[in-house]
Order: C-alpha cells, then sequence, then structure tokens
C-alpha cells in the first residue's frame, strides 16, 4: 500500500472520517465487553482440521452463498445482504495476535456495521475485491456445515492505474440450514497481520 505521505489530502481526509465512523460502531457493538477482548473464535484454535464434505447439493448452495457474501462488500450494497445471515449470526474481526477488534452479534448489527463499511467506500470512491480461495467444509450434522477460507483483499483507489493489497487472512464460518436455504450463523475474520490496517471487511 502507498505510504500514506503520498496520499492525496481529500482521500487520507475521507478515509479518516470513515475510519472513525466504523471505529464509532465498534465501540459501540463492543461496549459490554473490555477494550482488550480476545477473539472467541482464536487464532491458536485449530479449526476444520479434518473436512466432512457435504451433501453436493448443500456444497453448491453453501459455496453460492460465500460467494453472494463477497459480491455484496465487493458491491457495497445492502440490498445483496438479504438472506445470507441466520438472526443470531455472531460476527467477529480479530488479528493475528487474538484481539477480538468487532463483533455483532445478530443480524440486525451486523447489516449496520457493514452498512457503514459500504458507505465509506462510497465516499471515497475506493473498489474493494474480495478474492475467496482454498474453501473447506466440515458437516456437522444436516443442517450445520463449519467453513474455512483464504481470503485476499484488494483495493483501487481512483487515482493510481493498479490495485494495492489491503490485507490477507482466514475466514472462519458456520452455516446453518433455515427451513429450505442455508444462512450464515457465524462469520470470523483473521487478519495475518498481528496489527490492524485494513480499509475492507
Amino acid at each position: 500500500m502507498l505510504p500514506k505521505s503520498s496520499m492525496p489530502f481529500t482521500r487520507r481526509t475521507s478515509l479518516t472520517a470513515c475510519a472513525m465512523s466504523l471505529a464509532f460502531f465498534a465501540t459501540f457493538a463492543t461496549a459490554e465487553r473490555s477494550f482488550a477482548a480476545v477473539c472467541e473464535n482464536h487464532p491458536d484454535v485449530g479449526w476444520l482440521l479434518k473436512p466432512n464434505d457435504p451433501p453436493p447439493s448443500d456444497e453448491i448452495a453453501i459455496r453460492k452463498l460465500l460467494a453472494r457474501y463477497h459480491w455484496a462488500l465487493d458491491d457495497h450494497r445492502s440490498l445483496q445482504l438479504e438472506d445470507l445471515f441466520d438472526d443470531k449470526v455472531v460476527y467477529e474481526l480479530c488479528n493475528a495476535a487474538g484481539d477480538q477488534l468487532t463483533m455483532a452479534n445478530d443480524s440486525g448489527k451486523l447489516k449496520s456495521y457493514l452498512g457503514l463499511y459500504f458507505a465509506s467506500f462510497d465516499q471515497s470512491g475506493t473498489q474493494p475485491r474480495h478474492i475467496e480461495s482454498n474453501t473447506l467444509l466440515n458437516a456437522i450434522d444436516a443442517n450445520t456445515v463449519e467453513g474455512k477460507s483464504t481470503v485476499v483483499v484488494t483495493l483501487q483507489h481512483s487515482d493510481i492505474e493498479t490495485p494495492v493489497l489491503d490485507y490477507t487472512g482466514e475466514l472462519r464460518t458456520e452455516f446453518k440450514k433455515v427451513g429450505n436455504a442455508w444462512r450464515f450463523s457465524r462469520i470470523t475474520l483473521i487478519t495475518d497481520g498481528p496489527r490492524l490496517q485494513l480499509r475492507a471487511r
């Protein structure tokens, strides 16, 4: 990523304002927890070590759900979040050191948090791209599946020709079957860096 000193003043100003908005929501969403909260799905704890493939029809539906989620983040459109999350979905953003930086514990709070994220990119004119790969799935039972993916996120700023790397990380997921449809019941994003300096989610 470009050094901060090389960023145009207007972009630095808008990104700073957006970061302050996201930080405010994170503070609101985590007001009942201590400042140095520990990631519940800690990076040091093994996750999905022995995959057990779900039935093909369920696997196709879950992979489509992952793709829809990442397209919603790229397109920054709240309408694309509909029907993705269980009502009691748990979302946490953690760093490699195991610090929990953000937590939202129902679909309403998560959509509000992502809405601020979407507004920040609309304001700055920056285009994120989420690249998900190496996805493994583990069927716990007929209605529960765990997932693990590698994520790479780039940012395309309006004043440069090529995108820059925002972060790499691990996406740990849990899916629940609600009726005949799969929904996210847990999302844990763990960035590979011990310190968080990212724009996208």
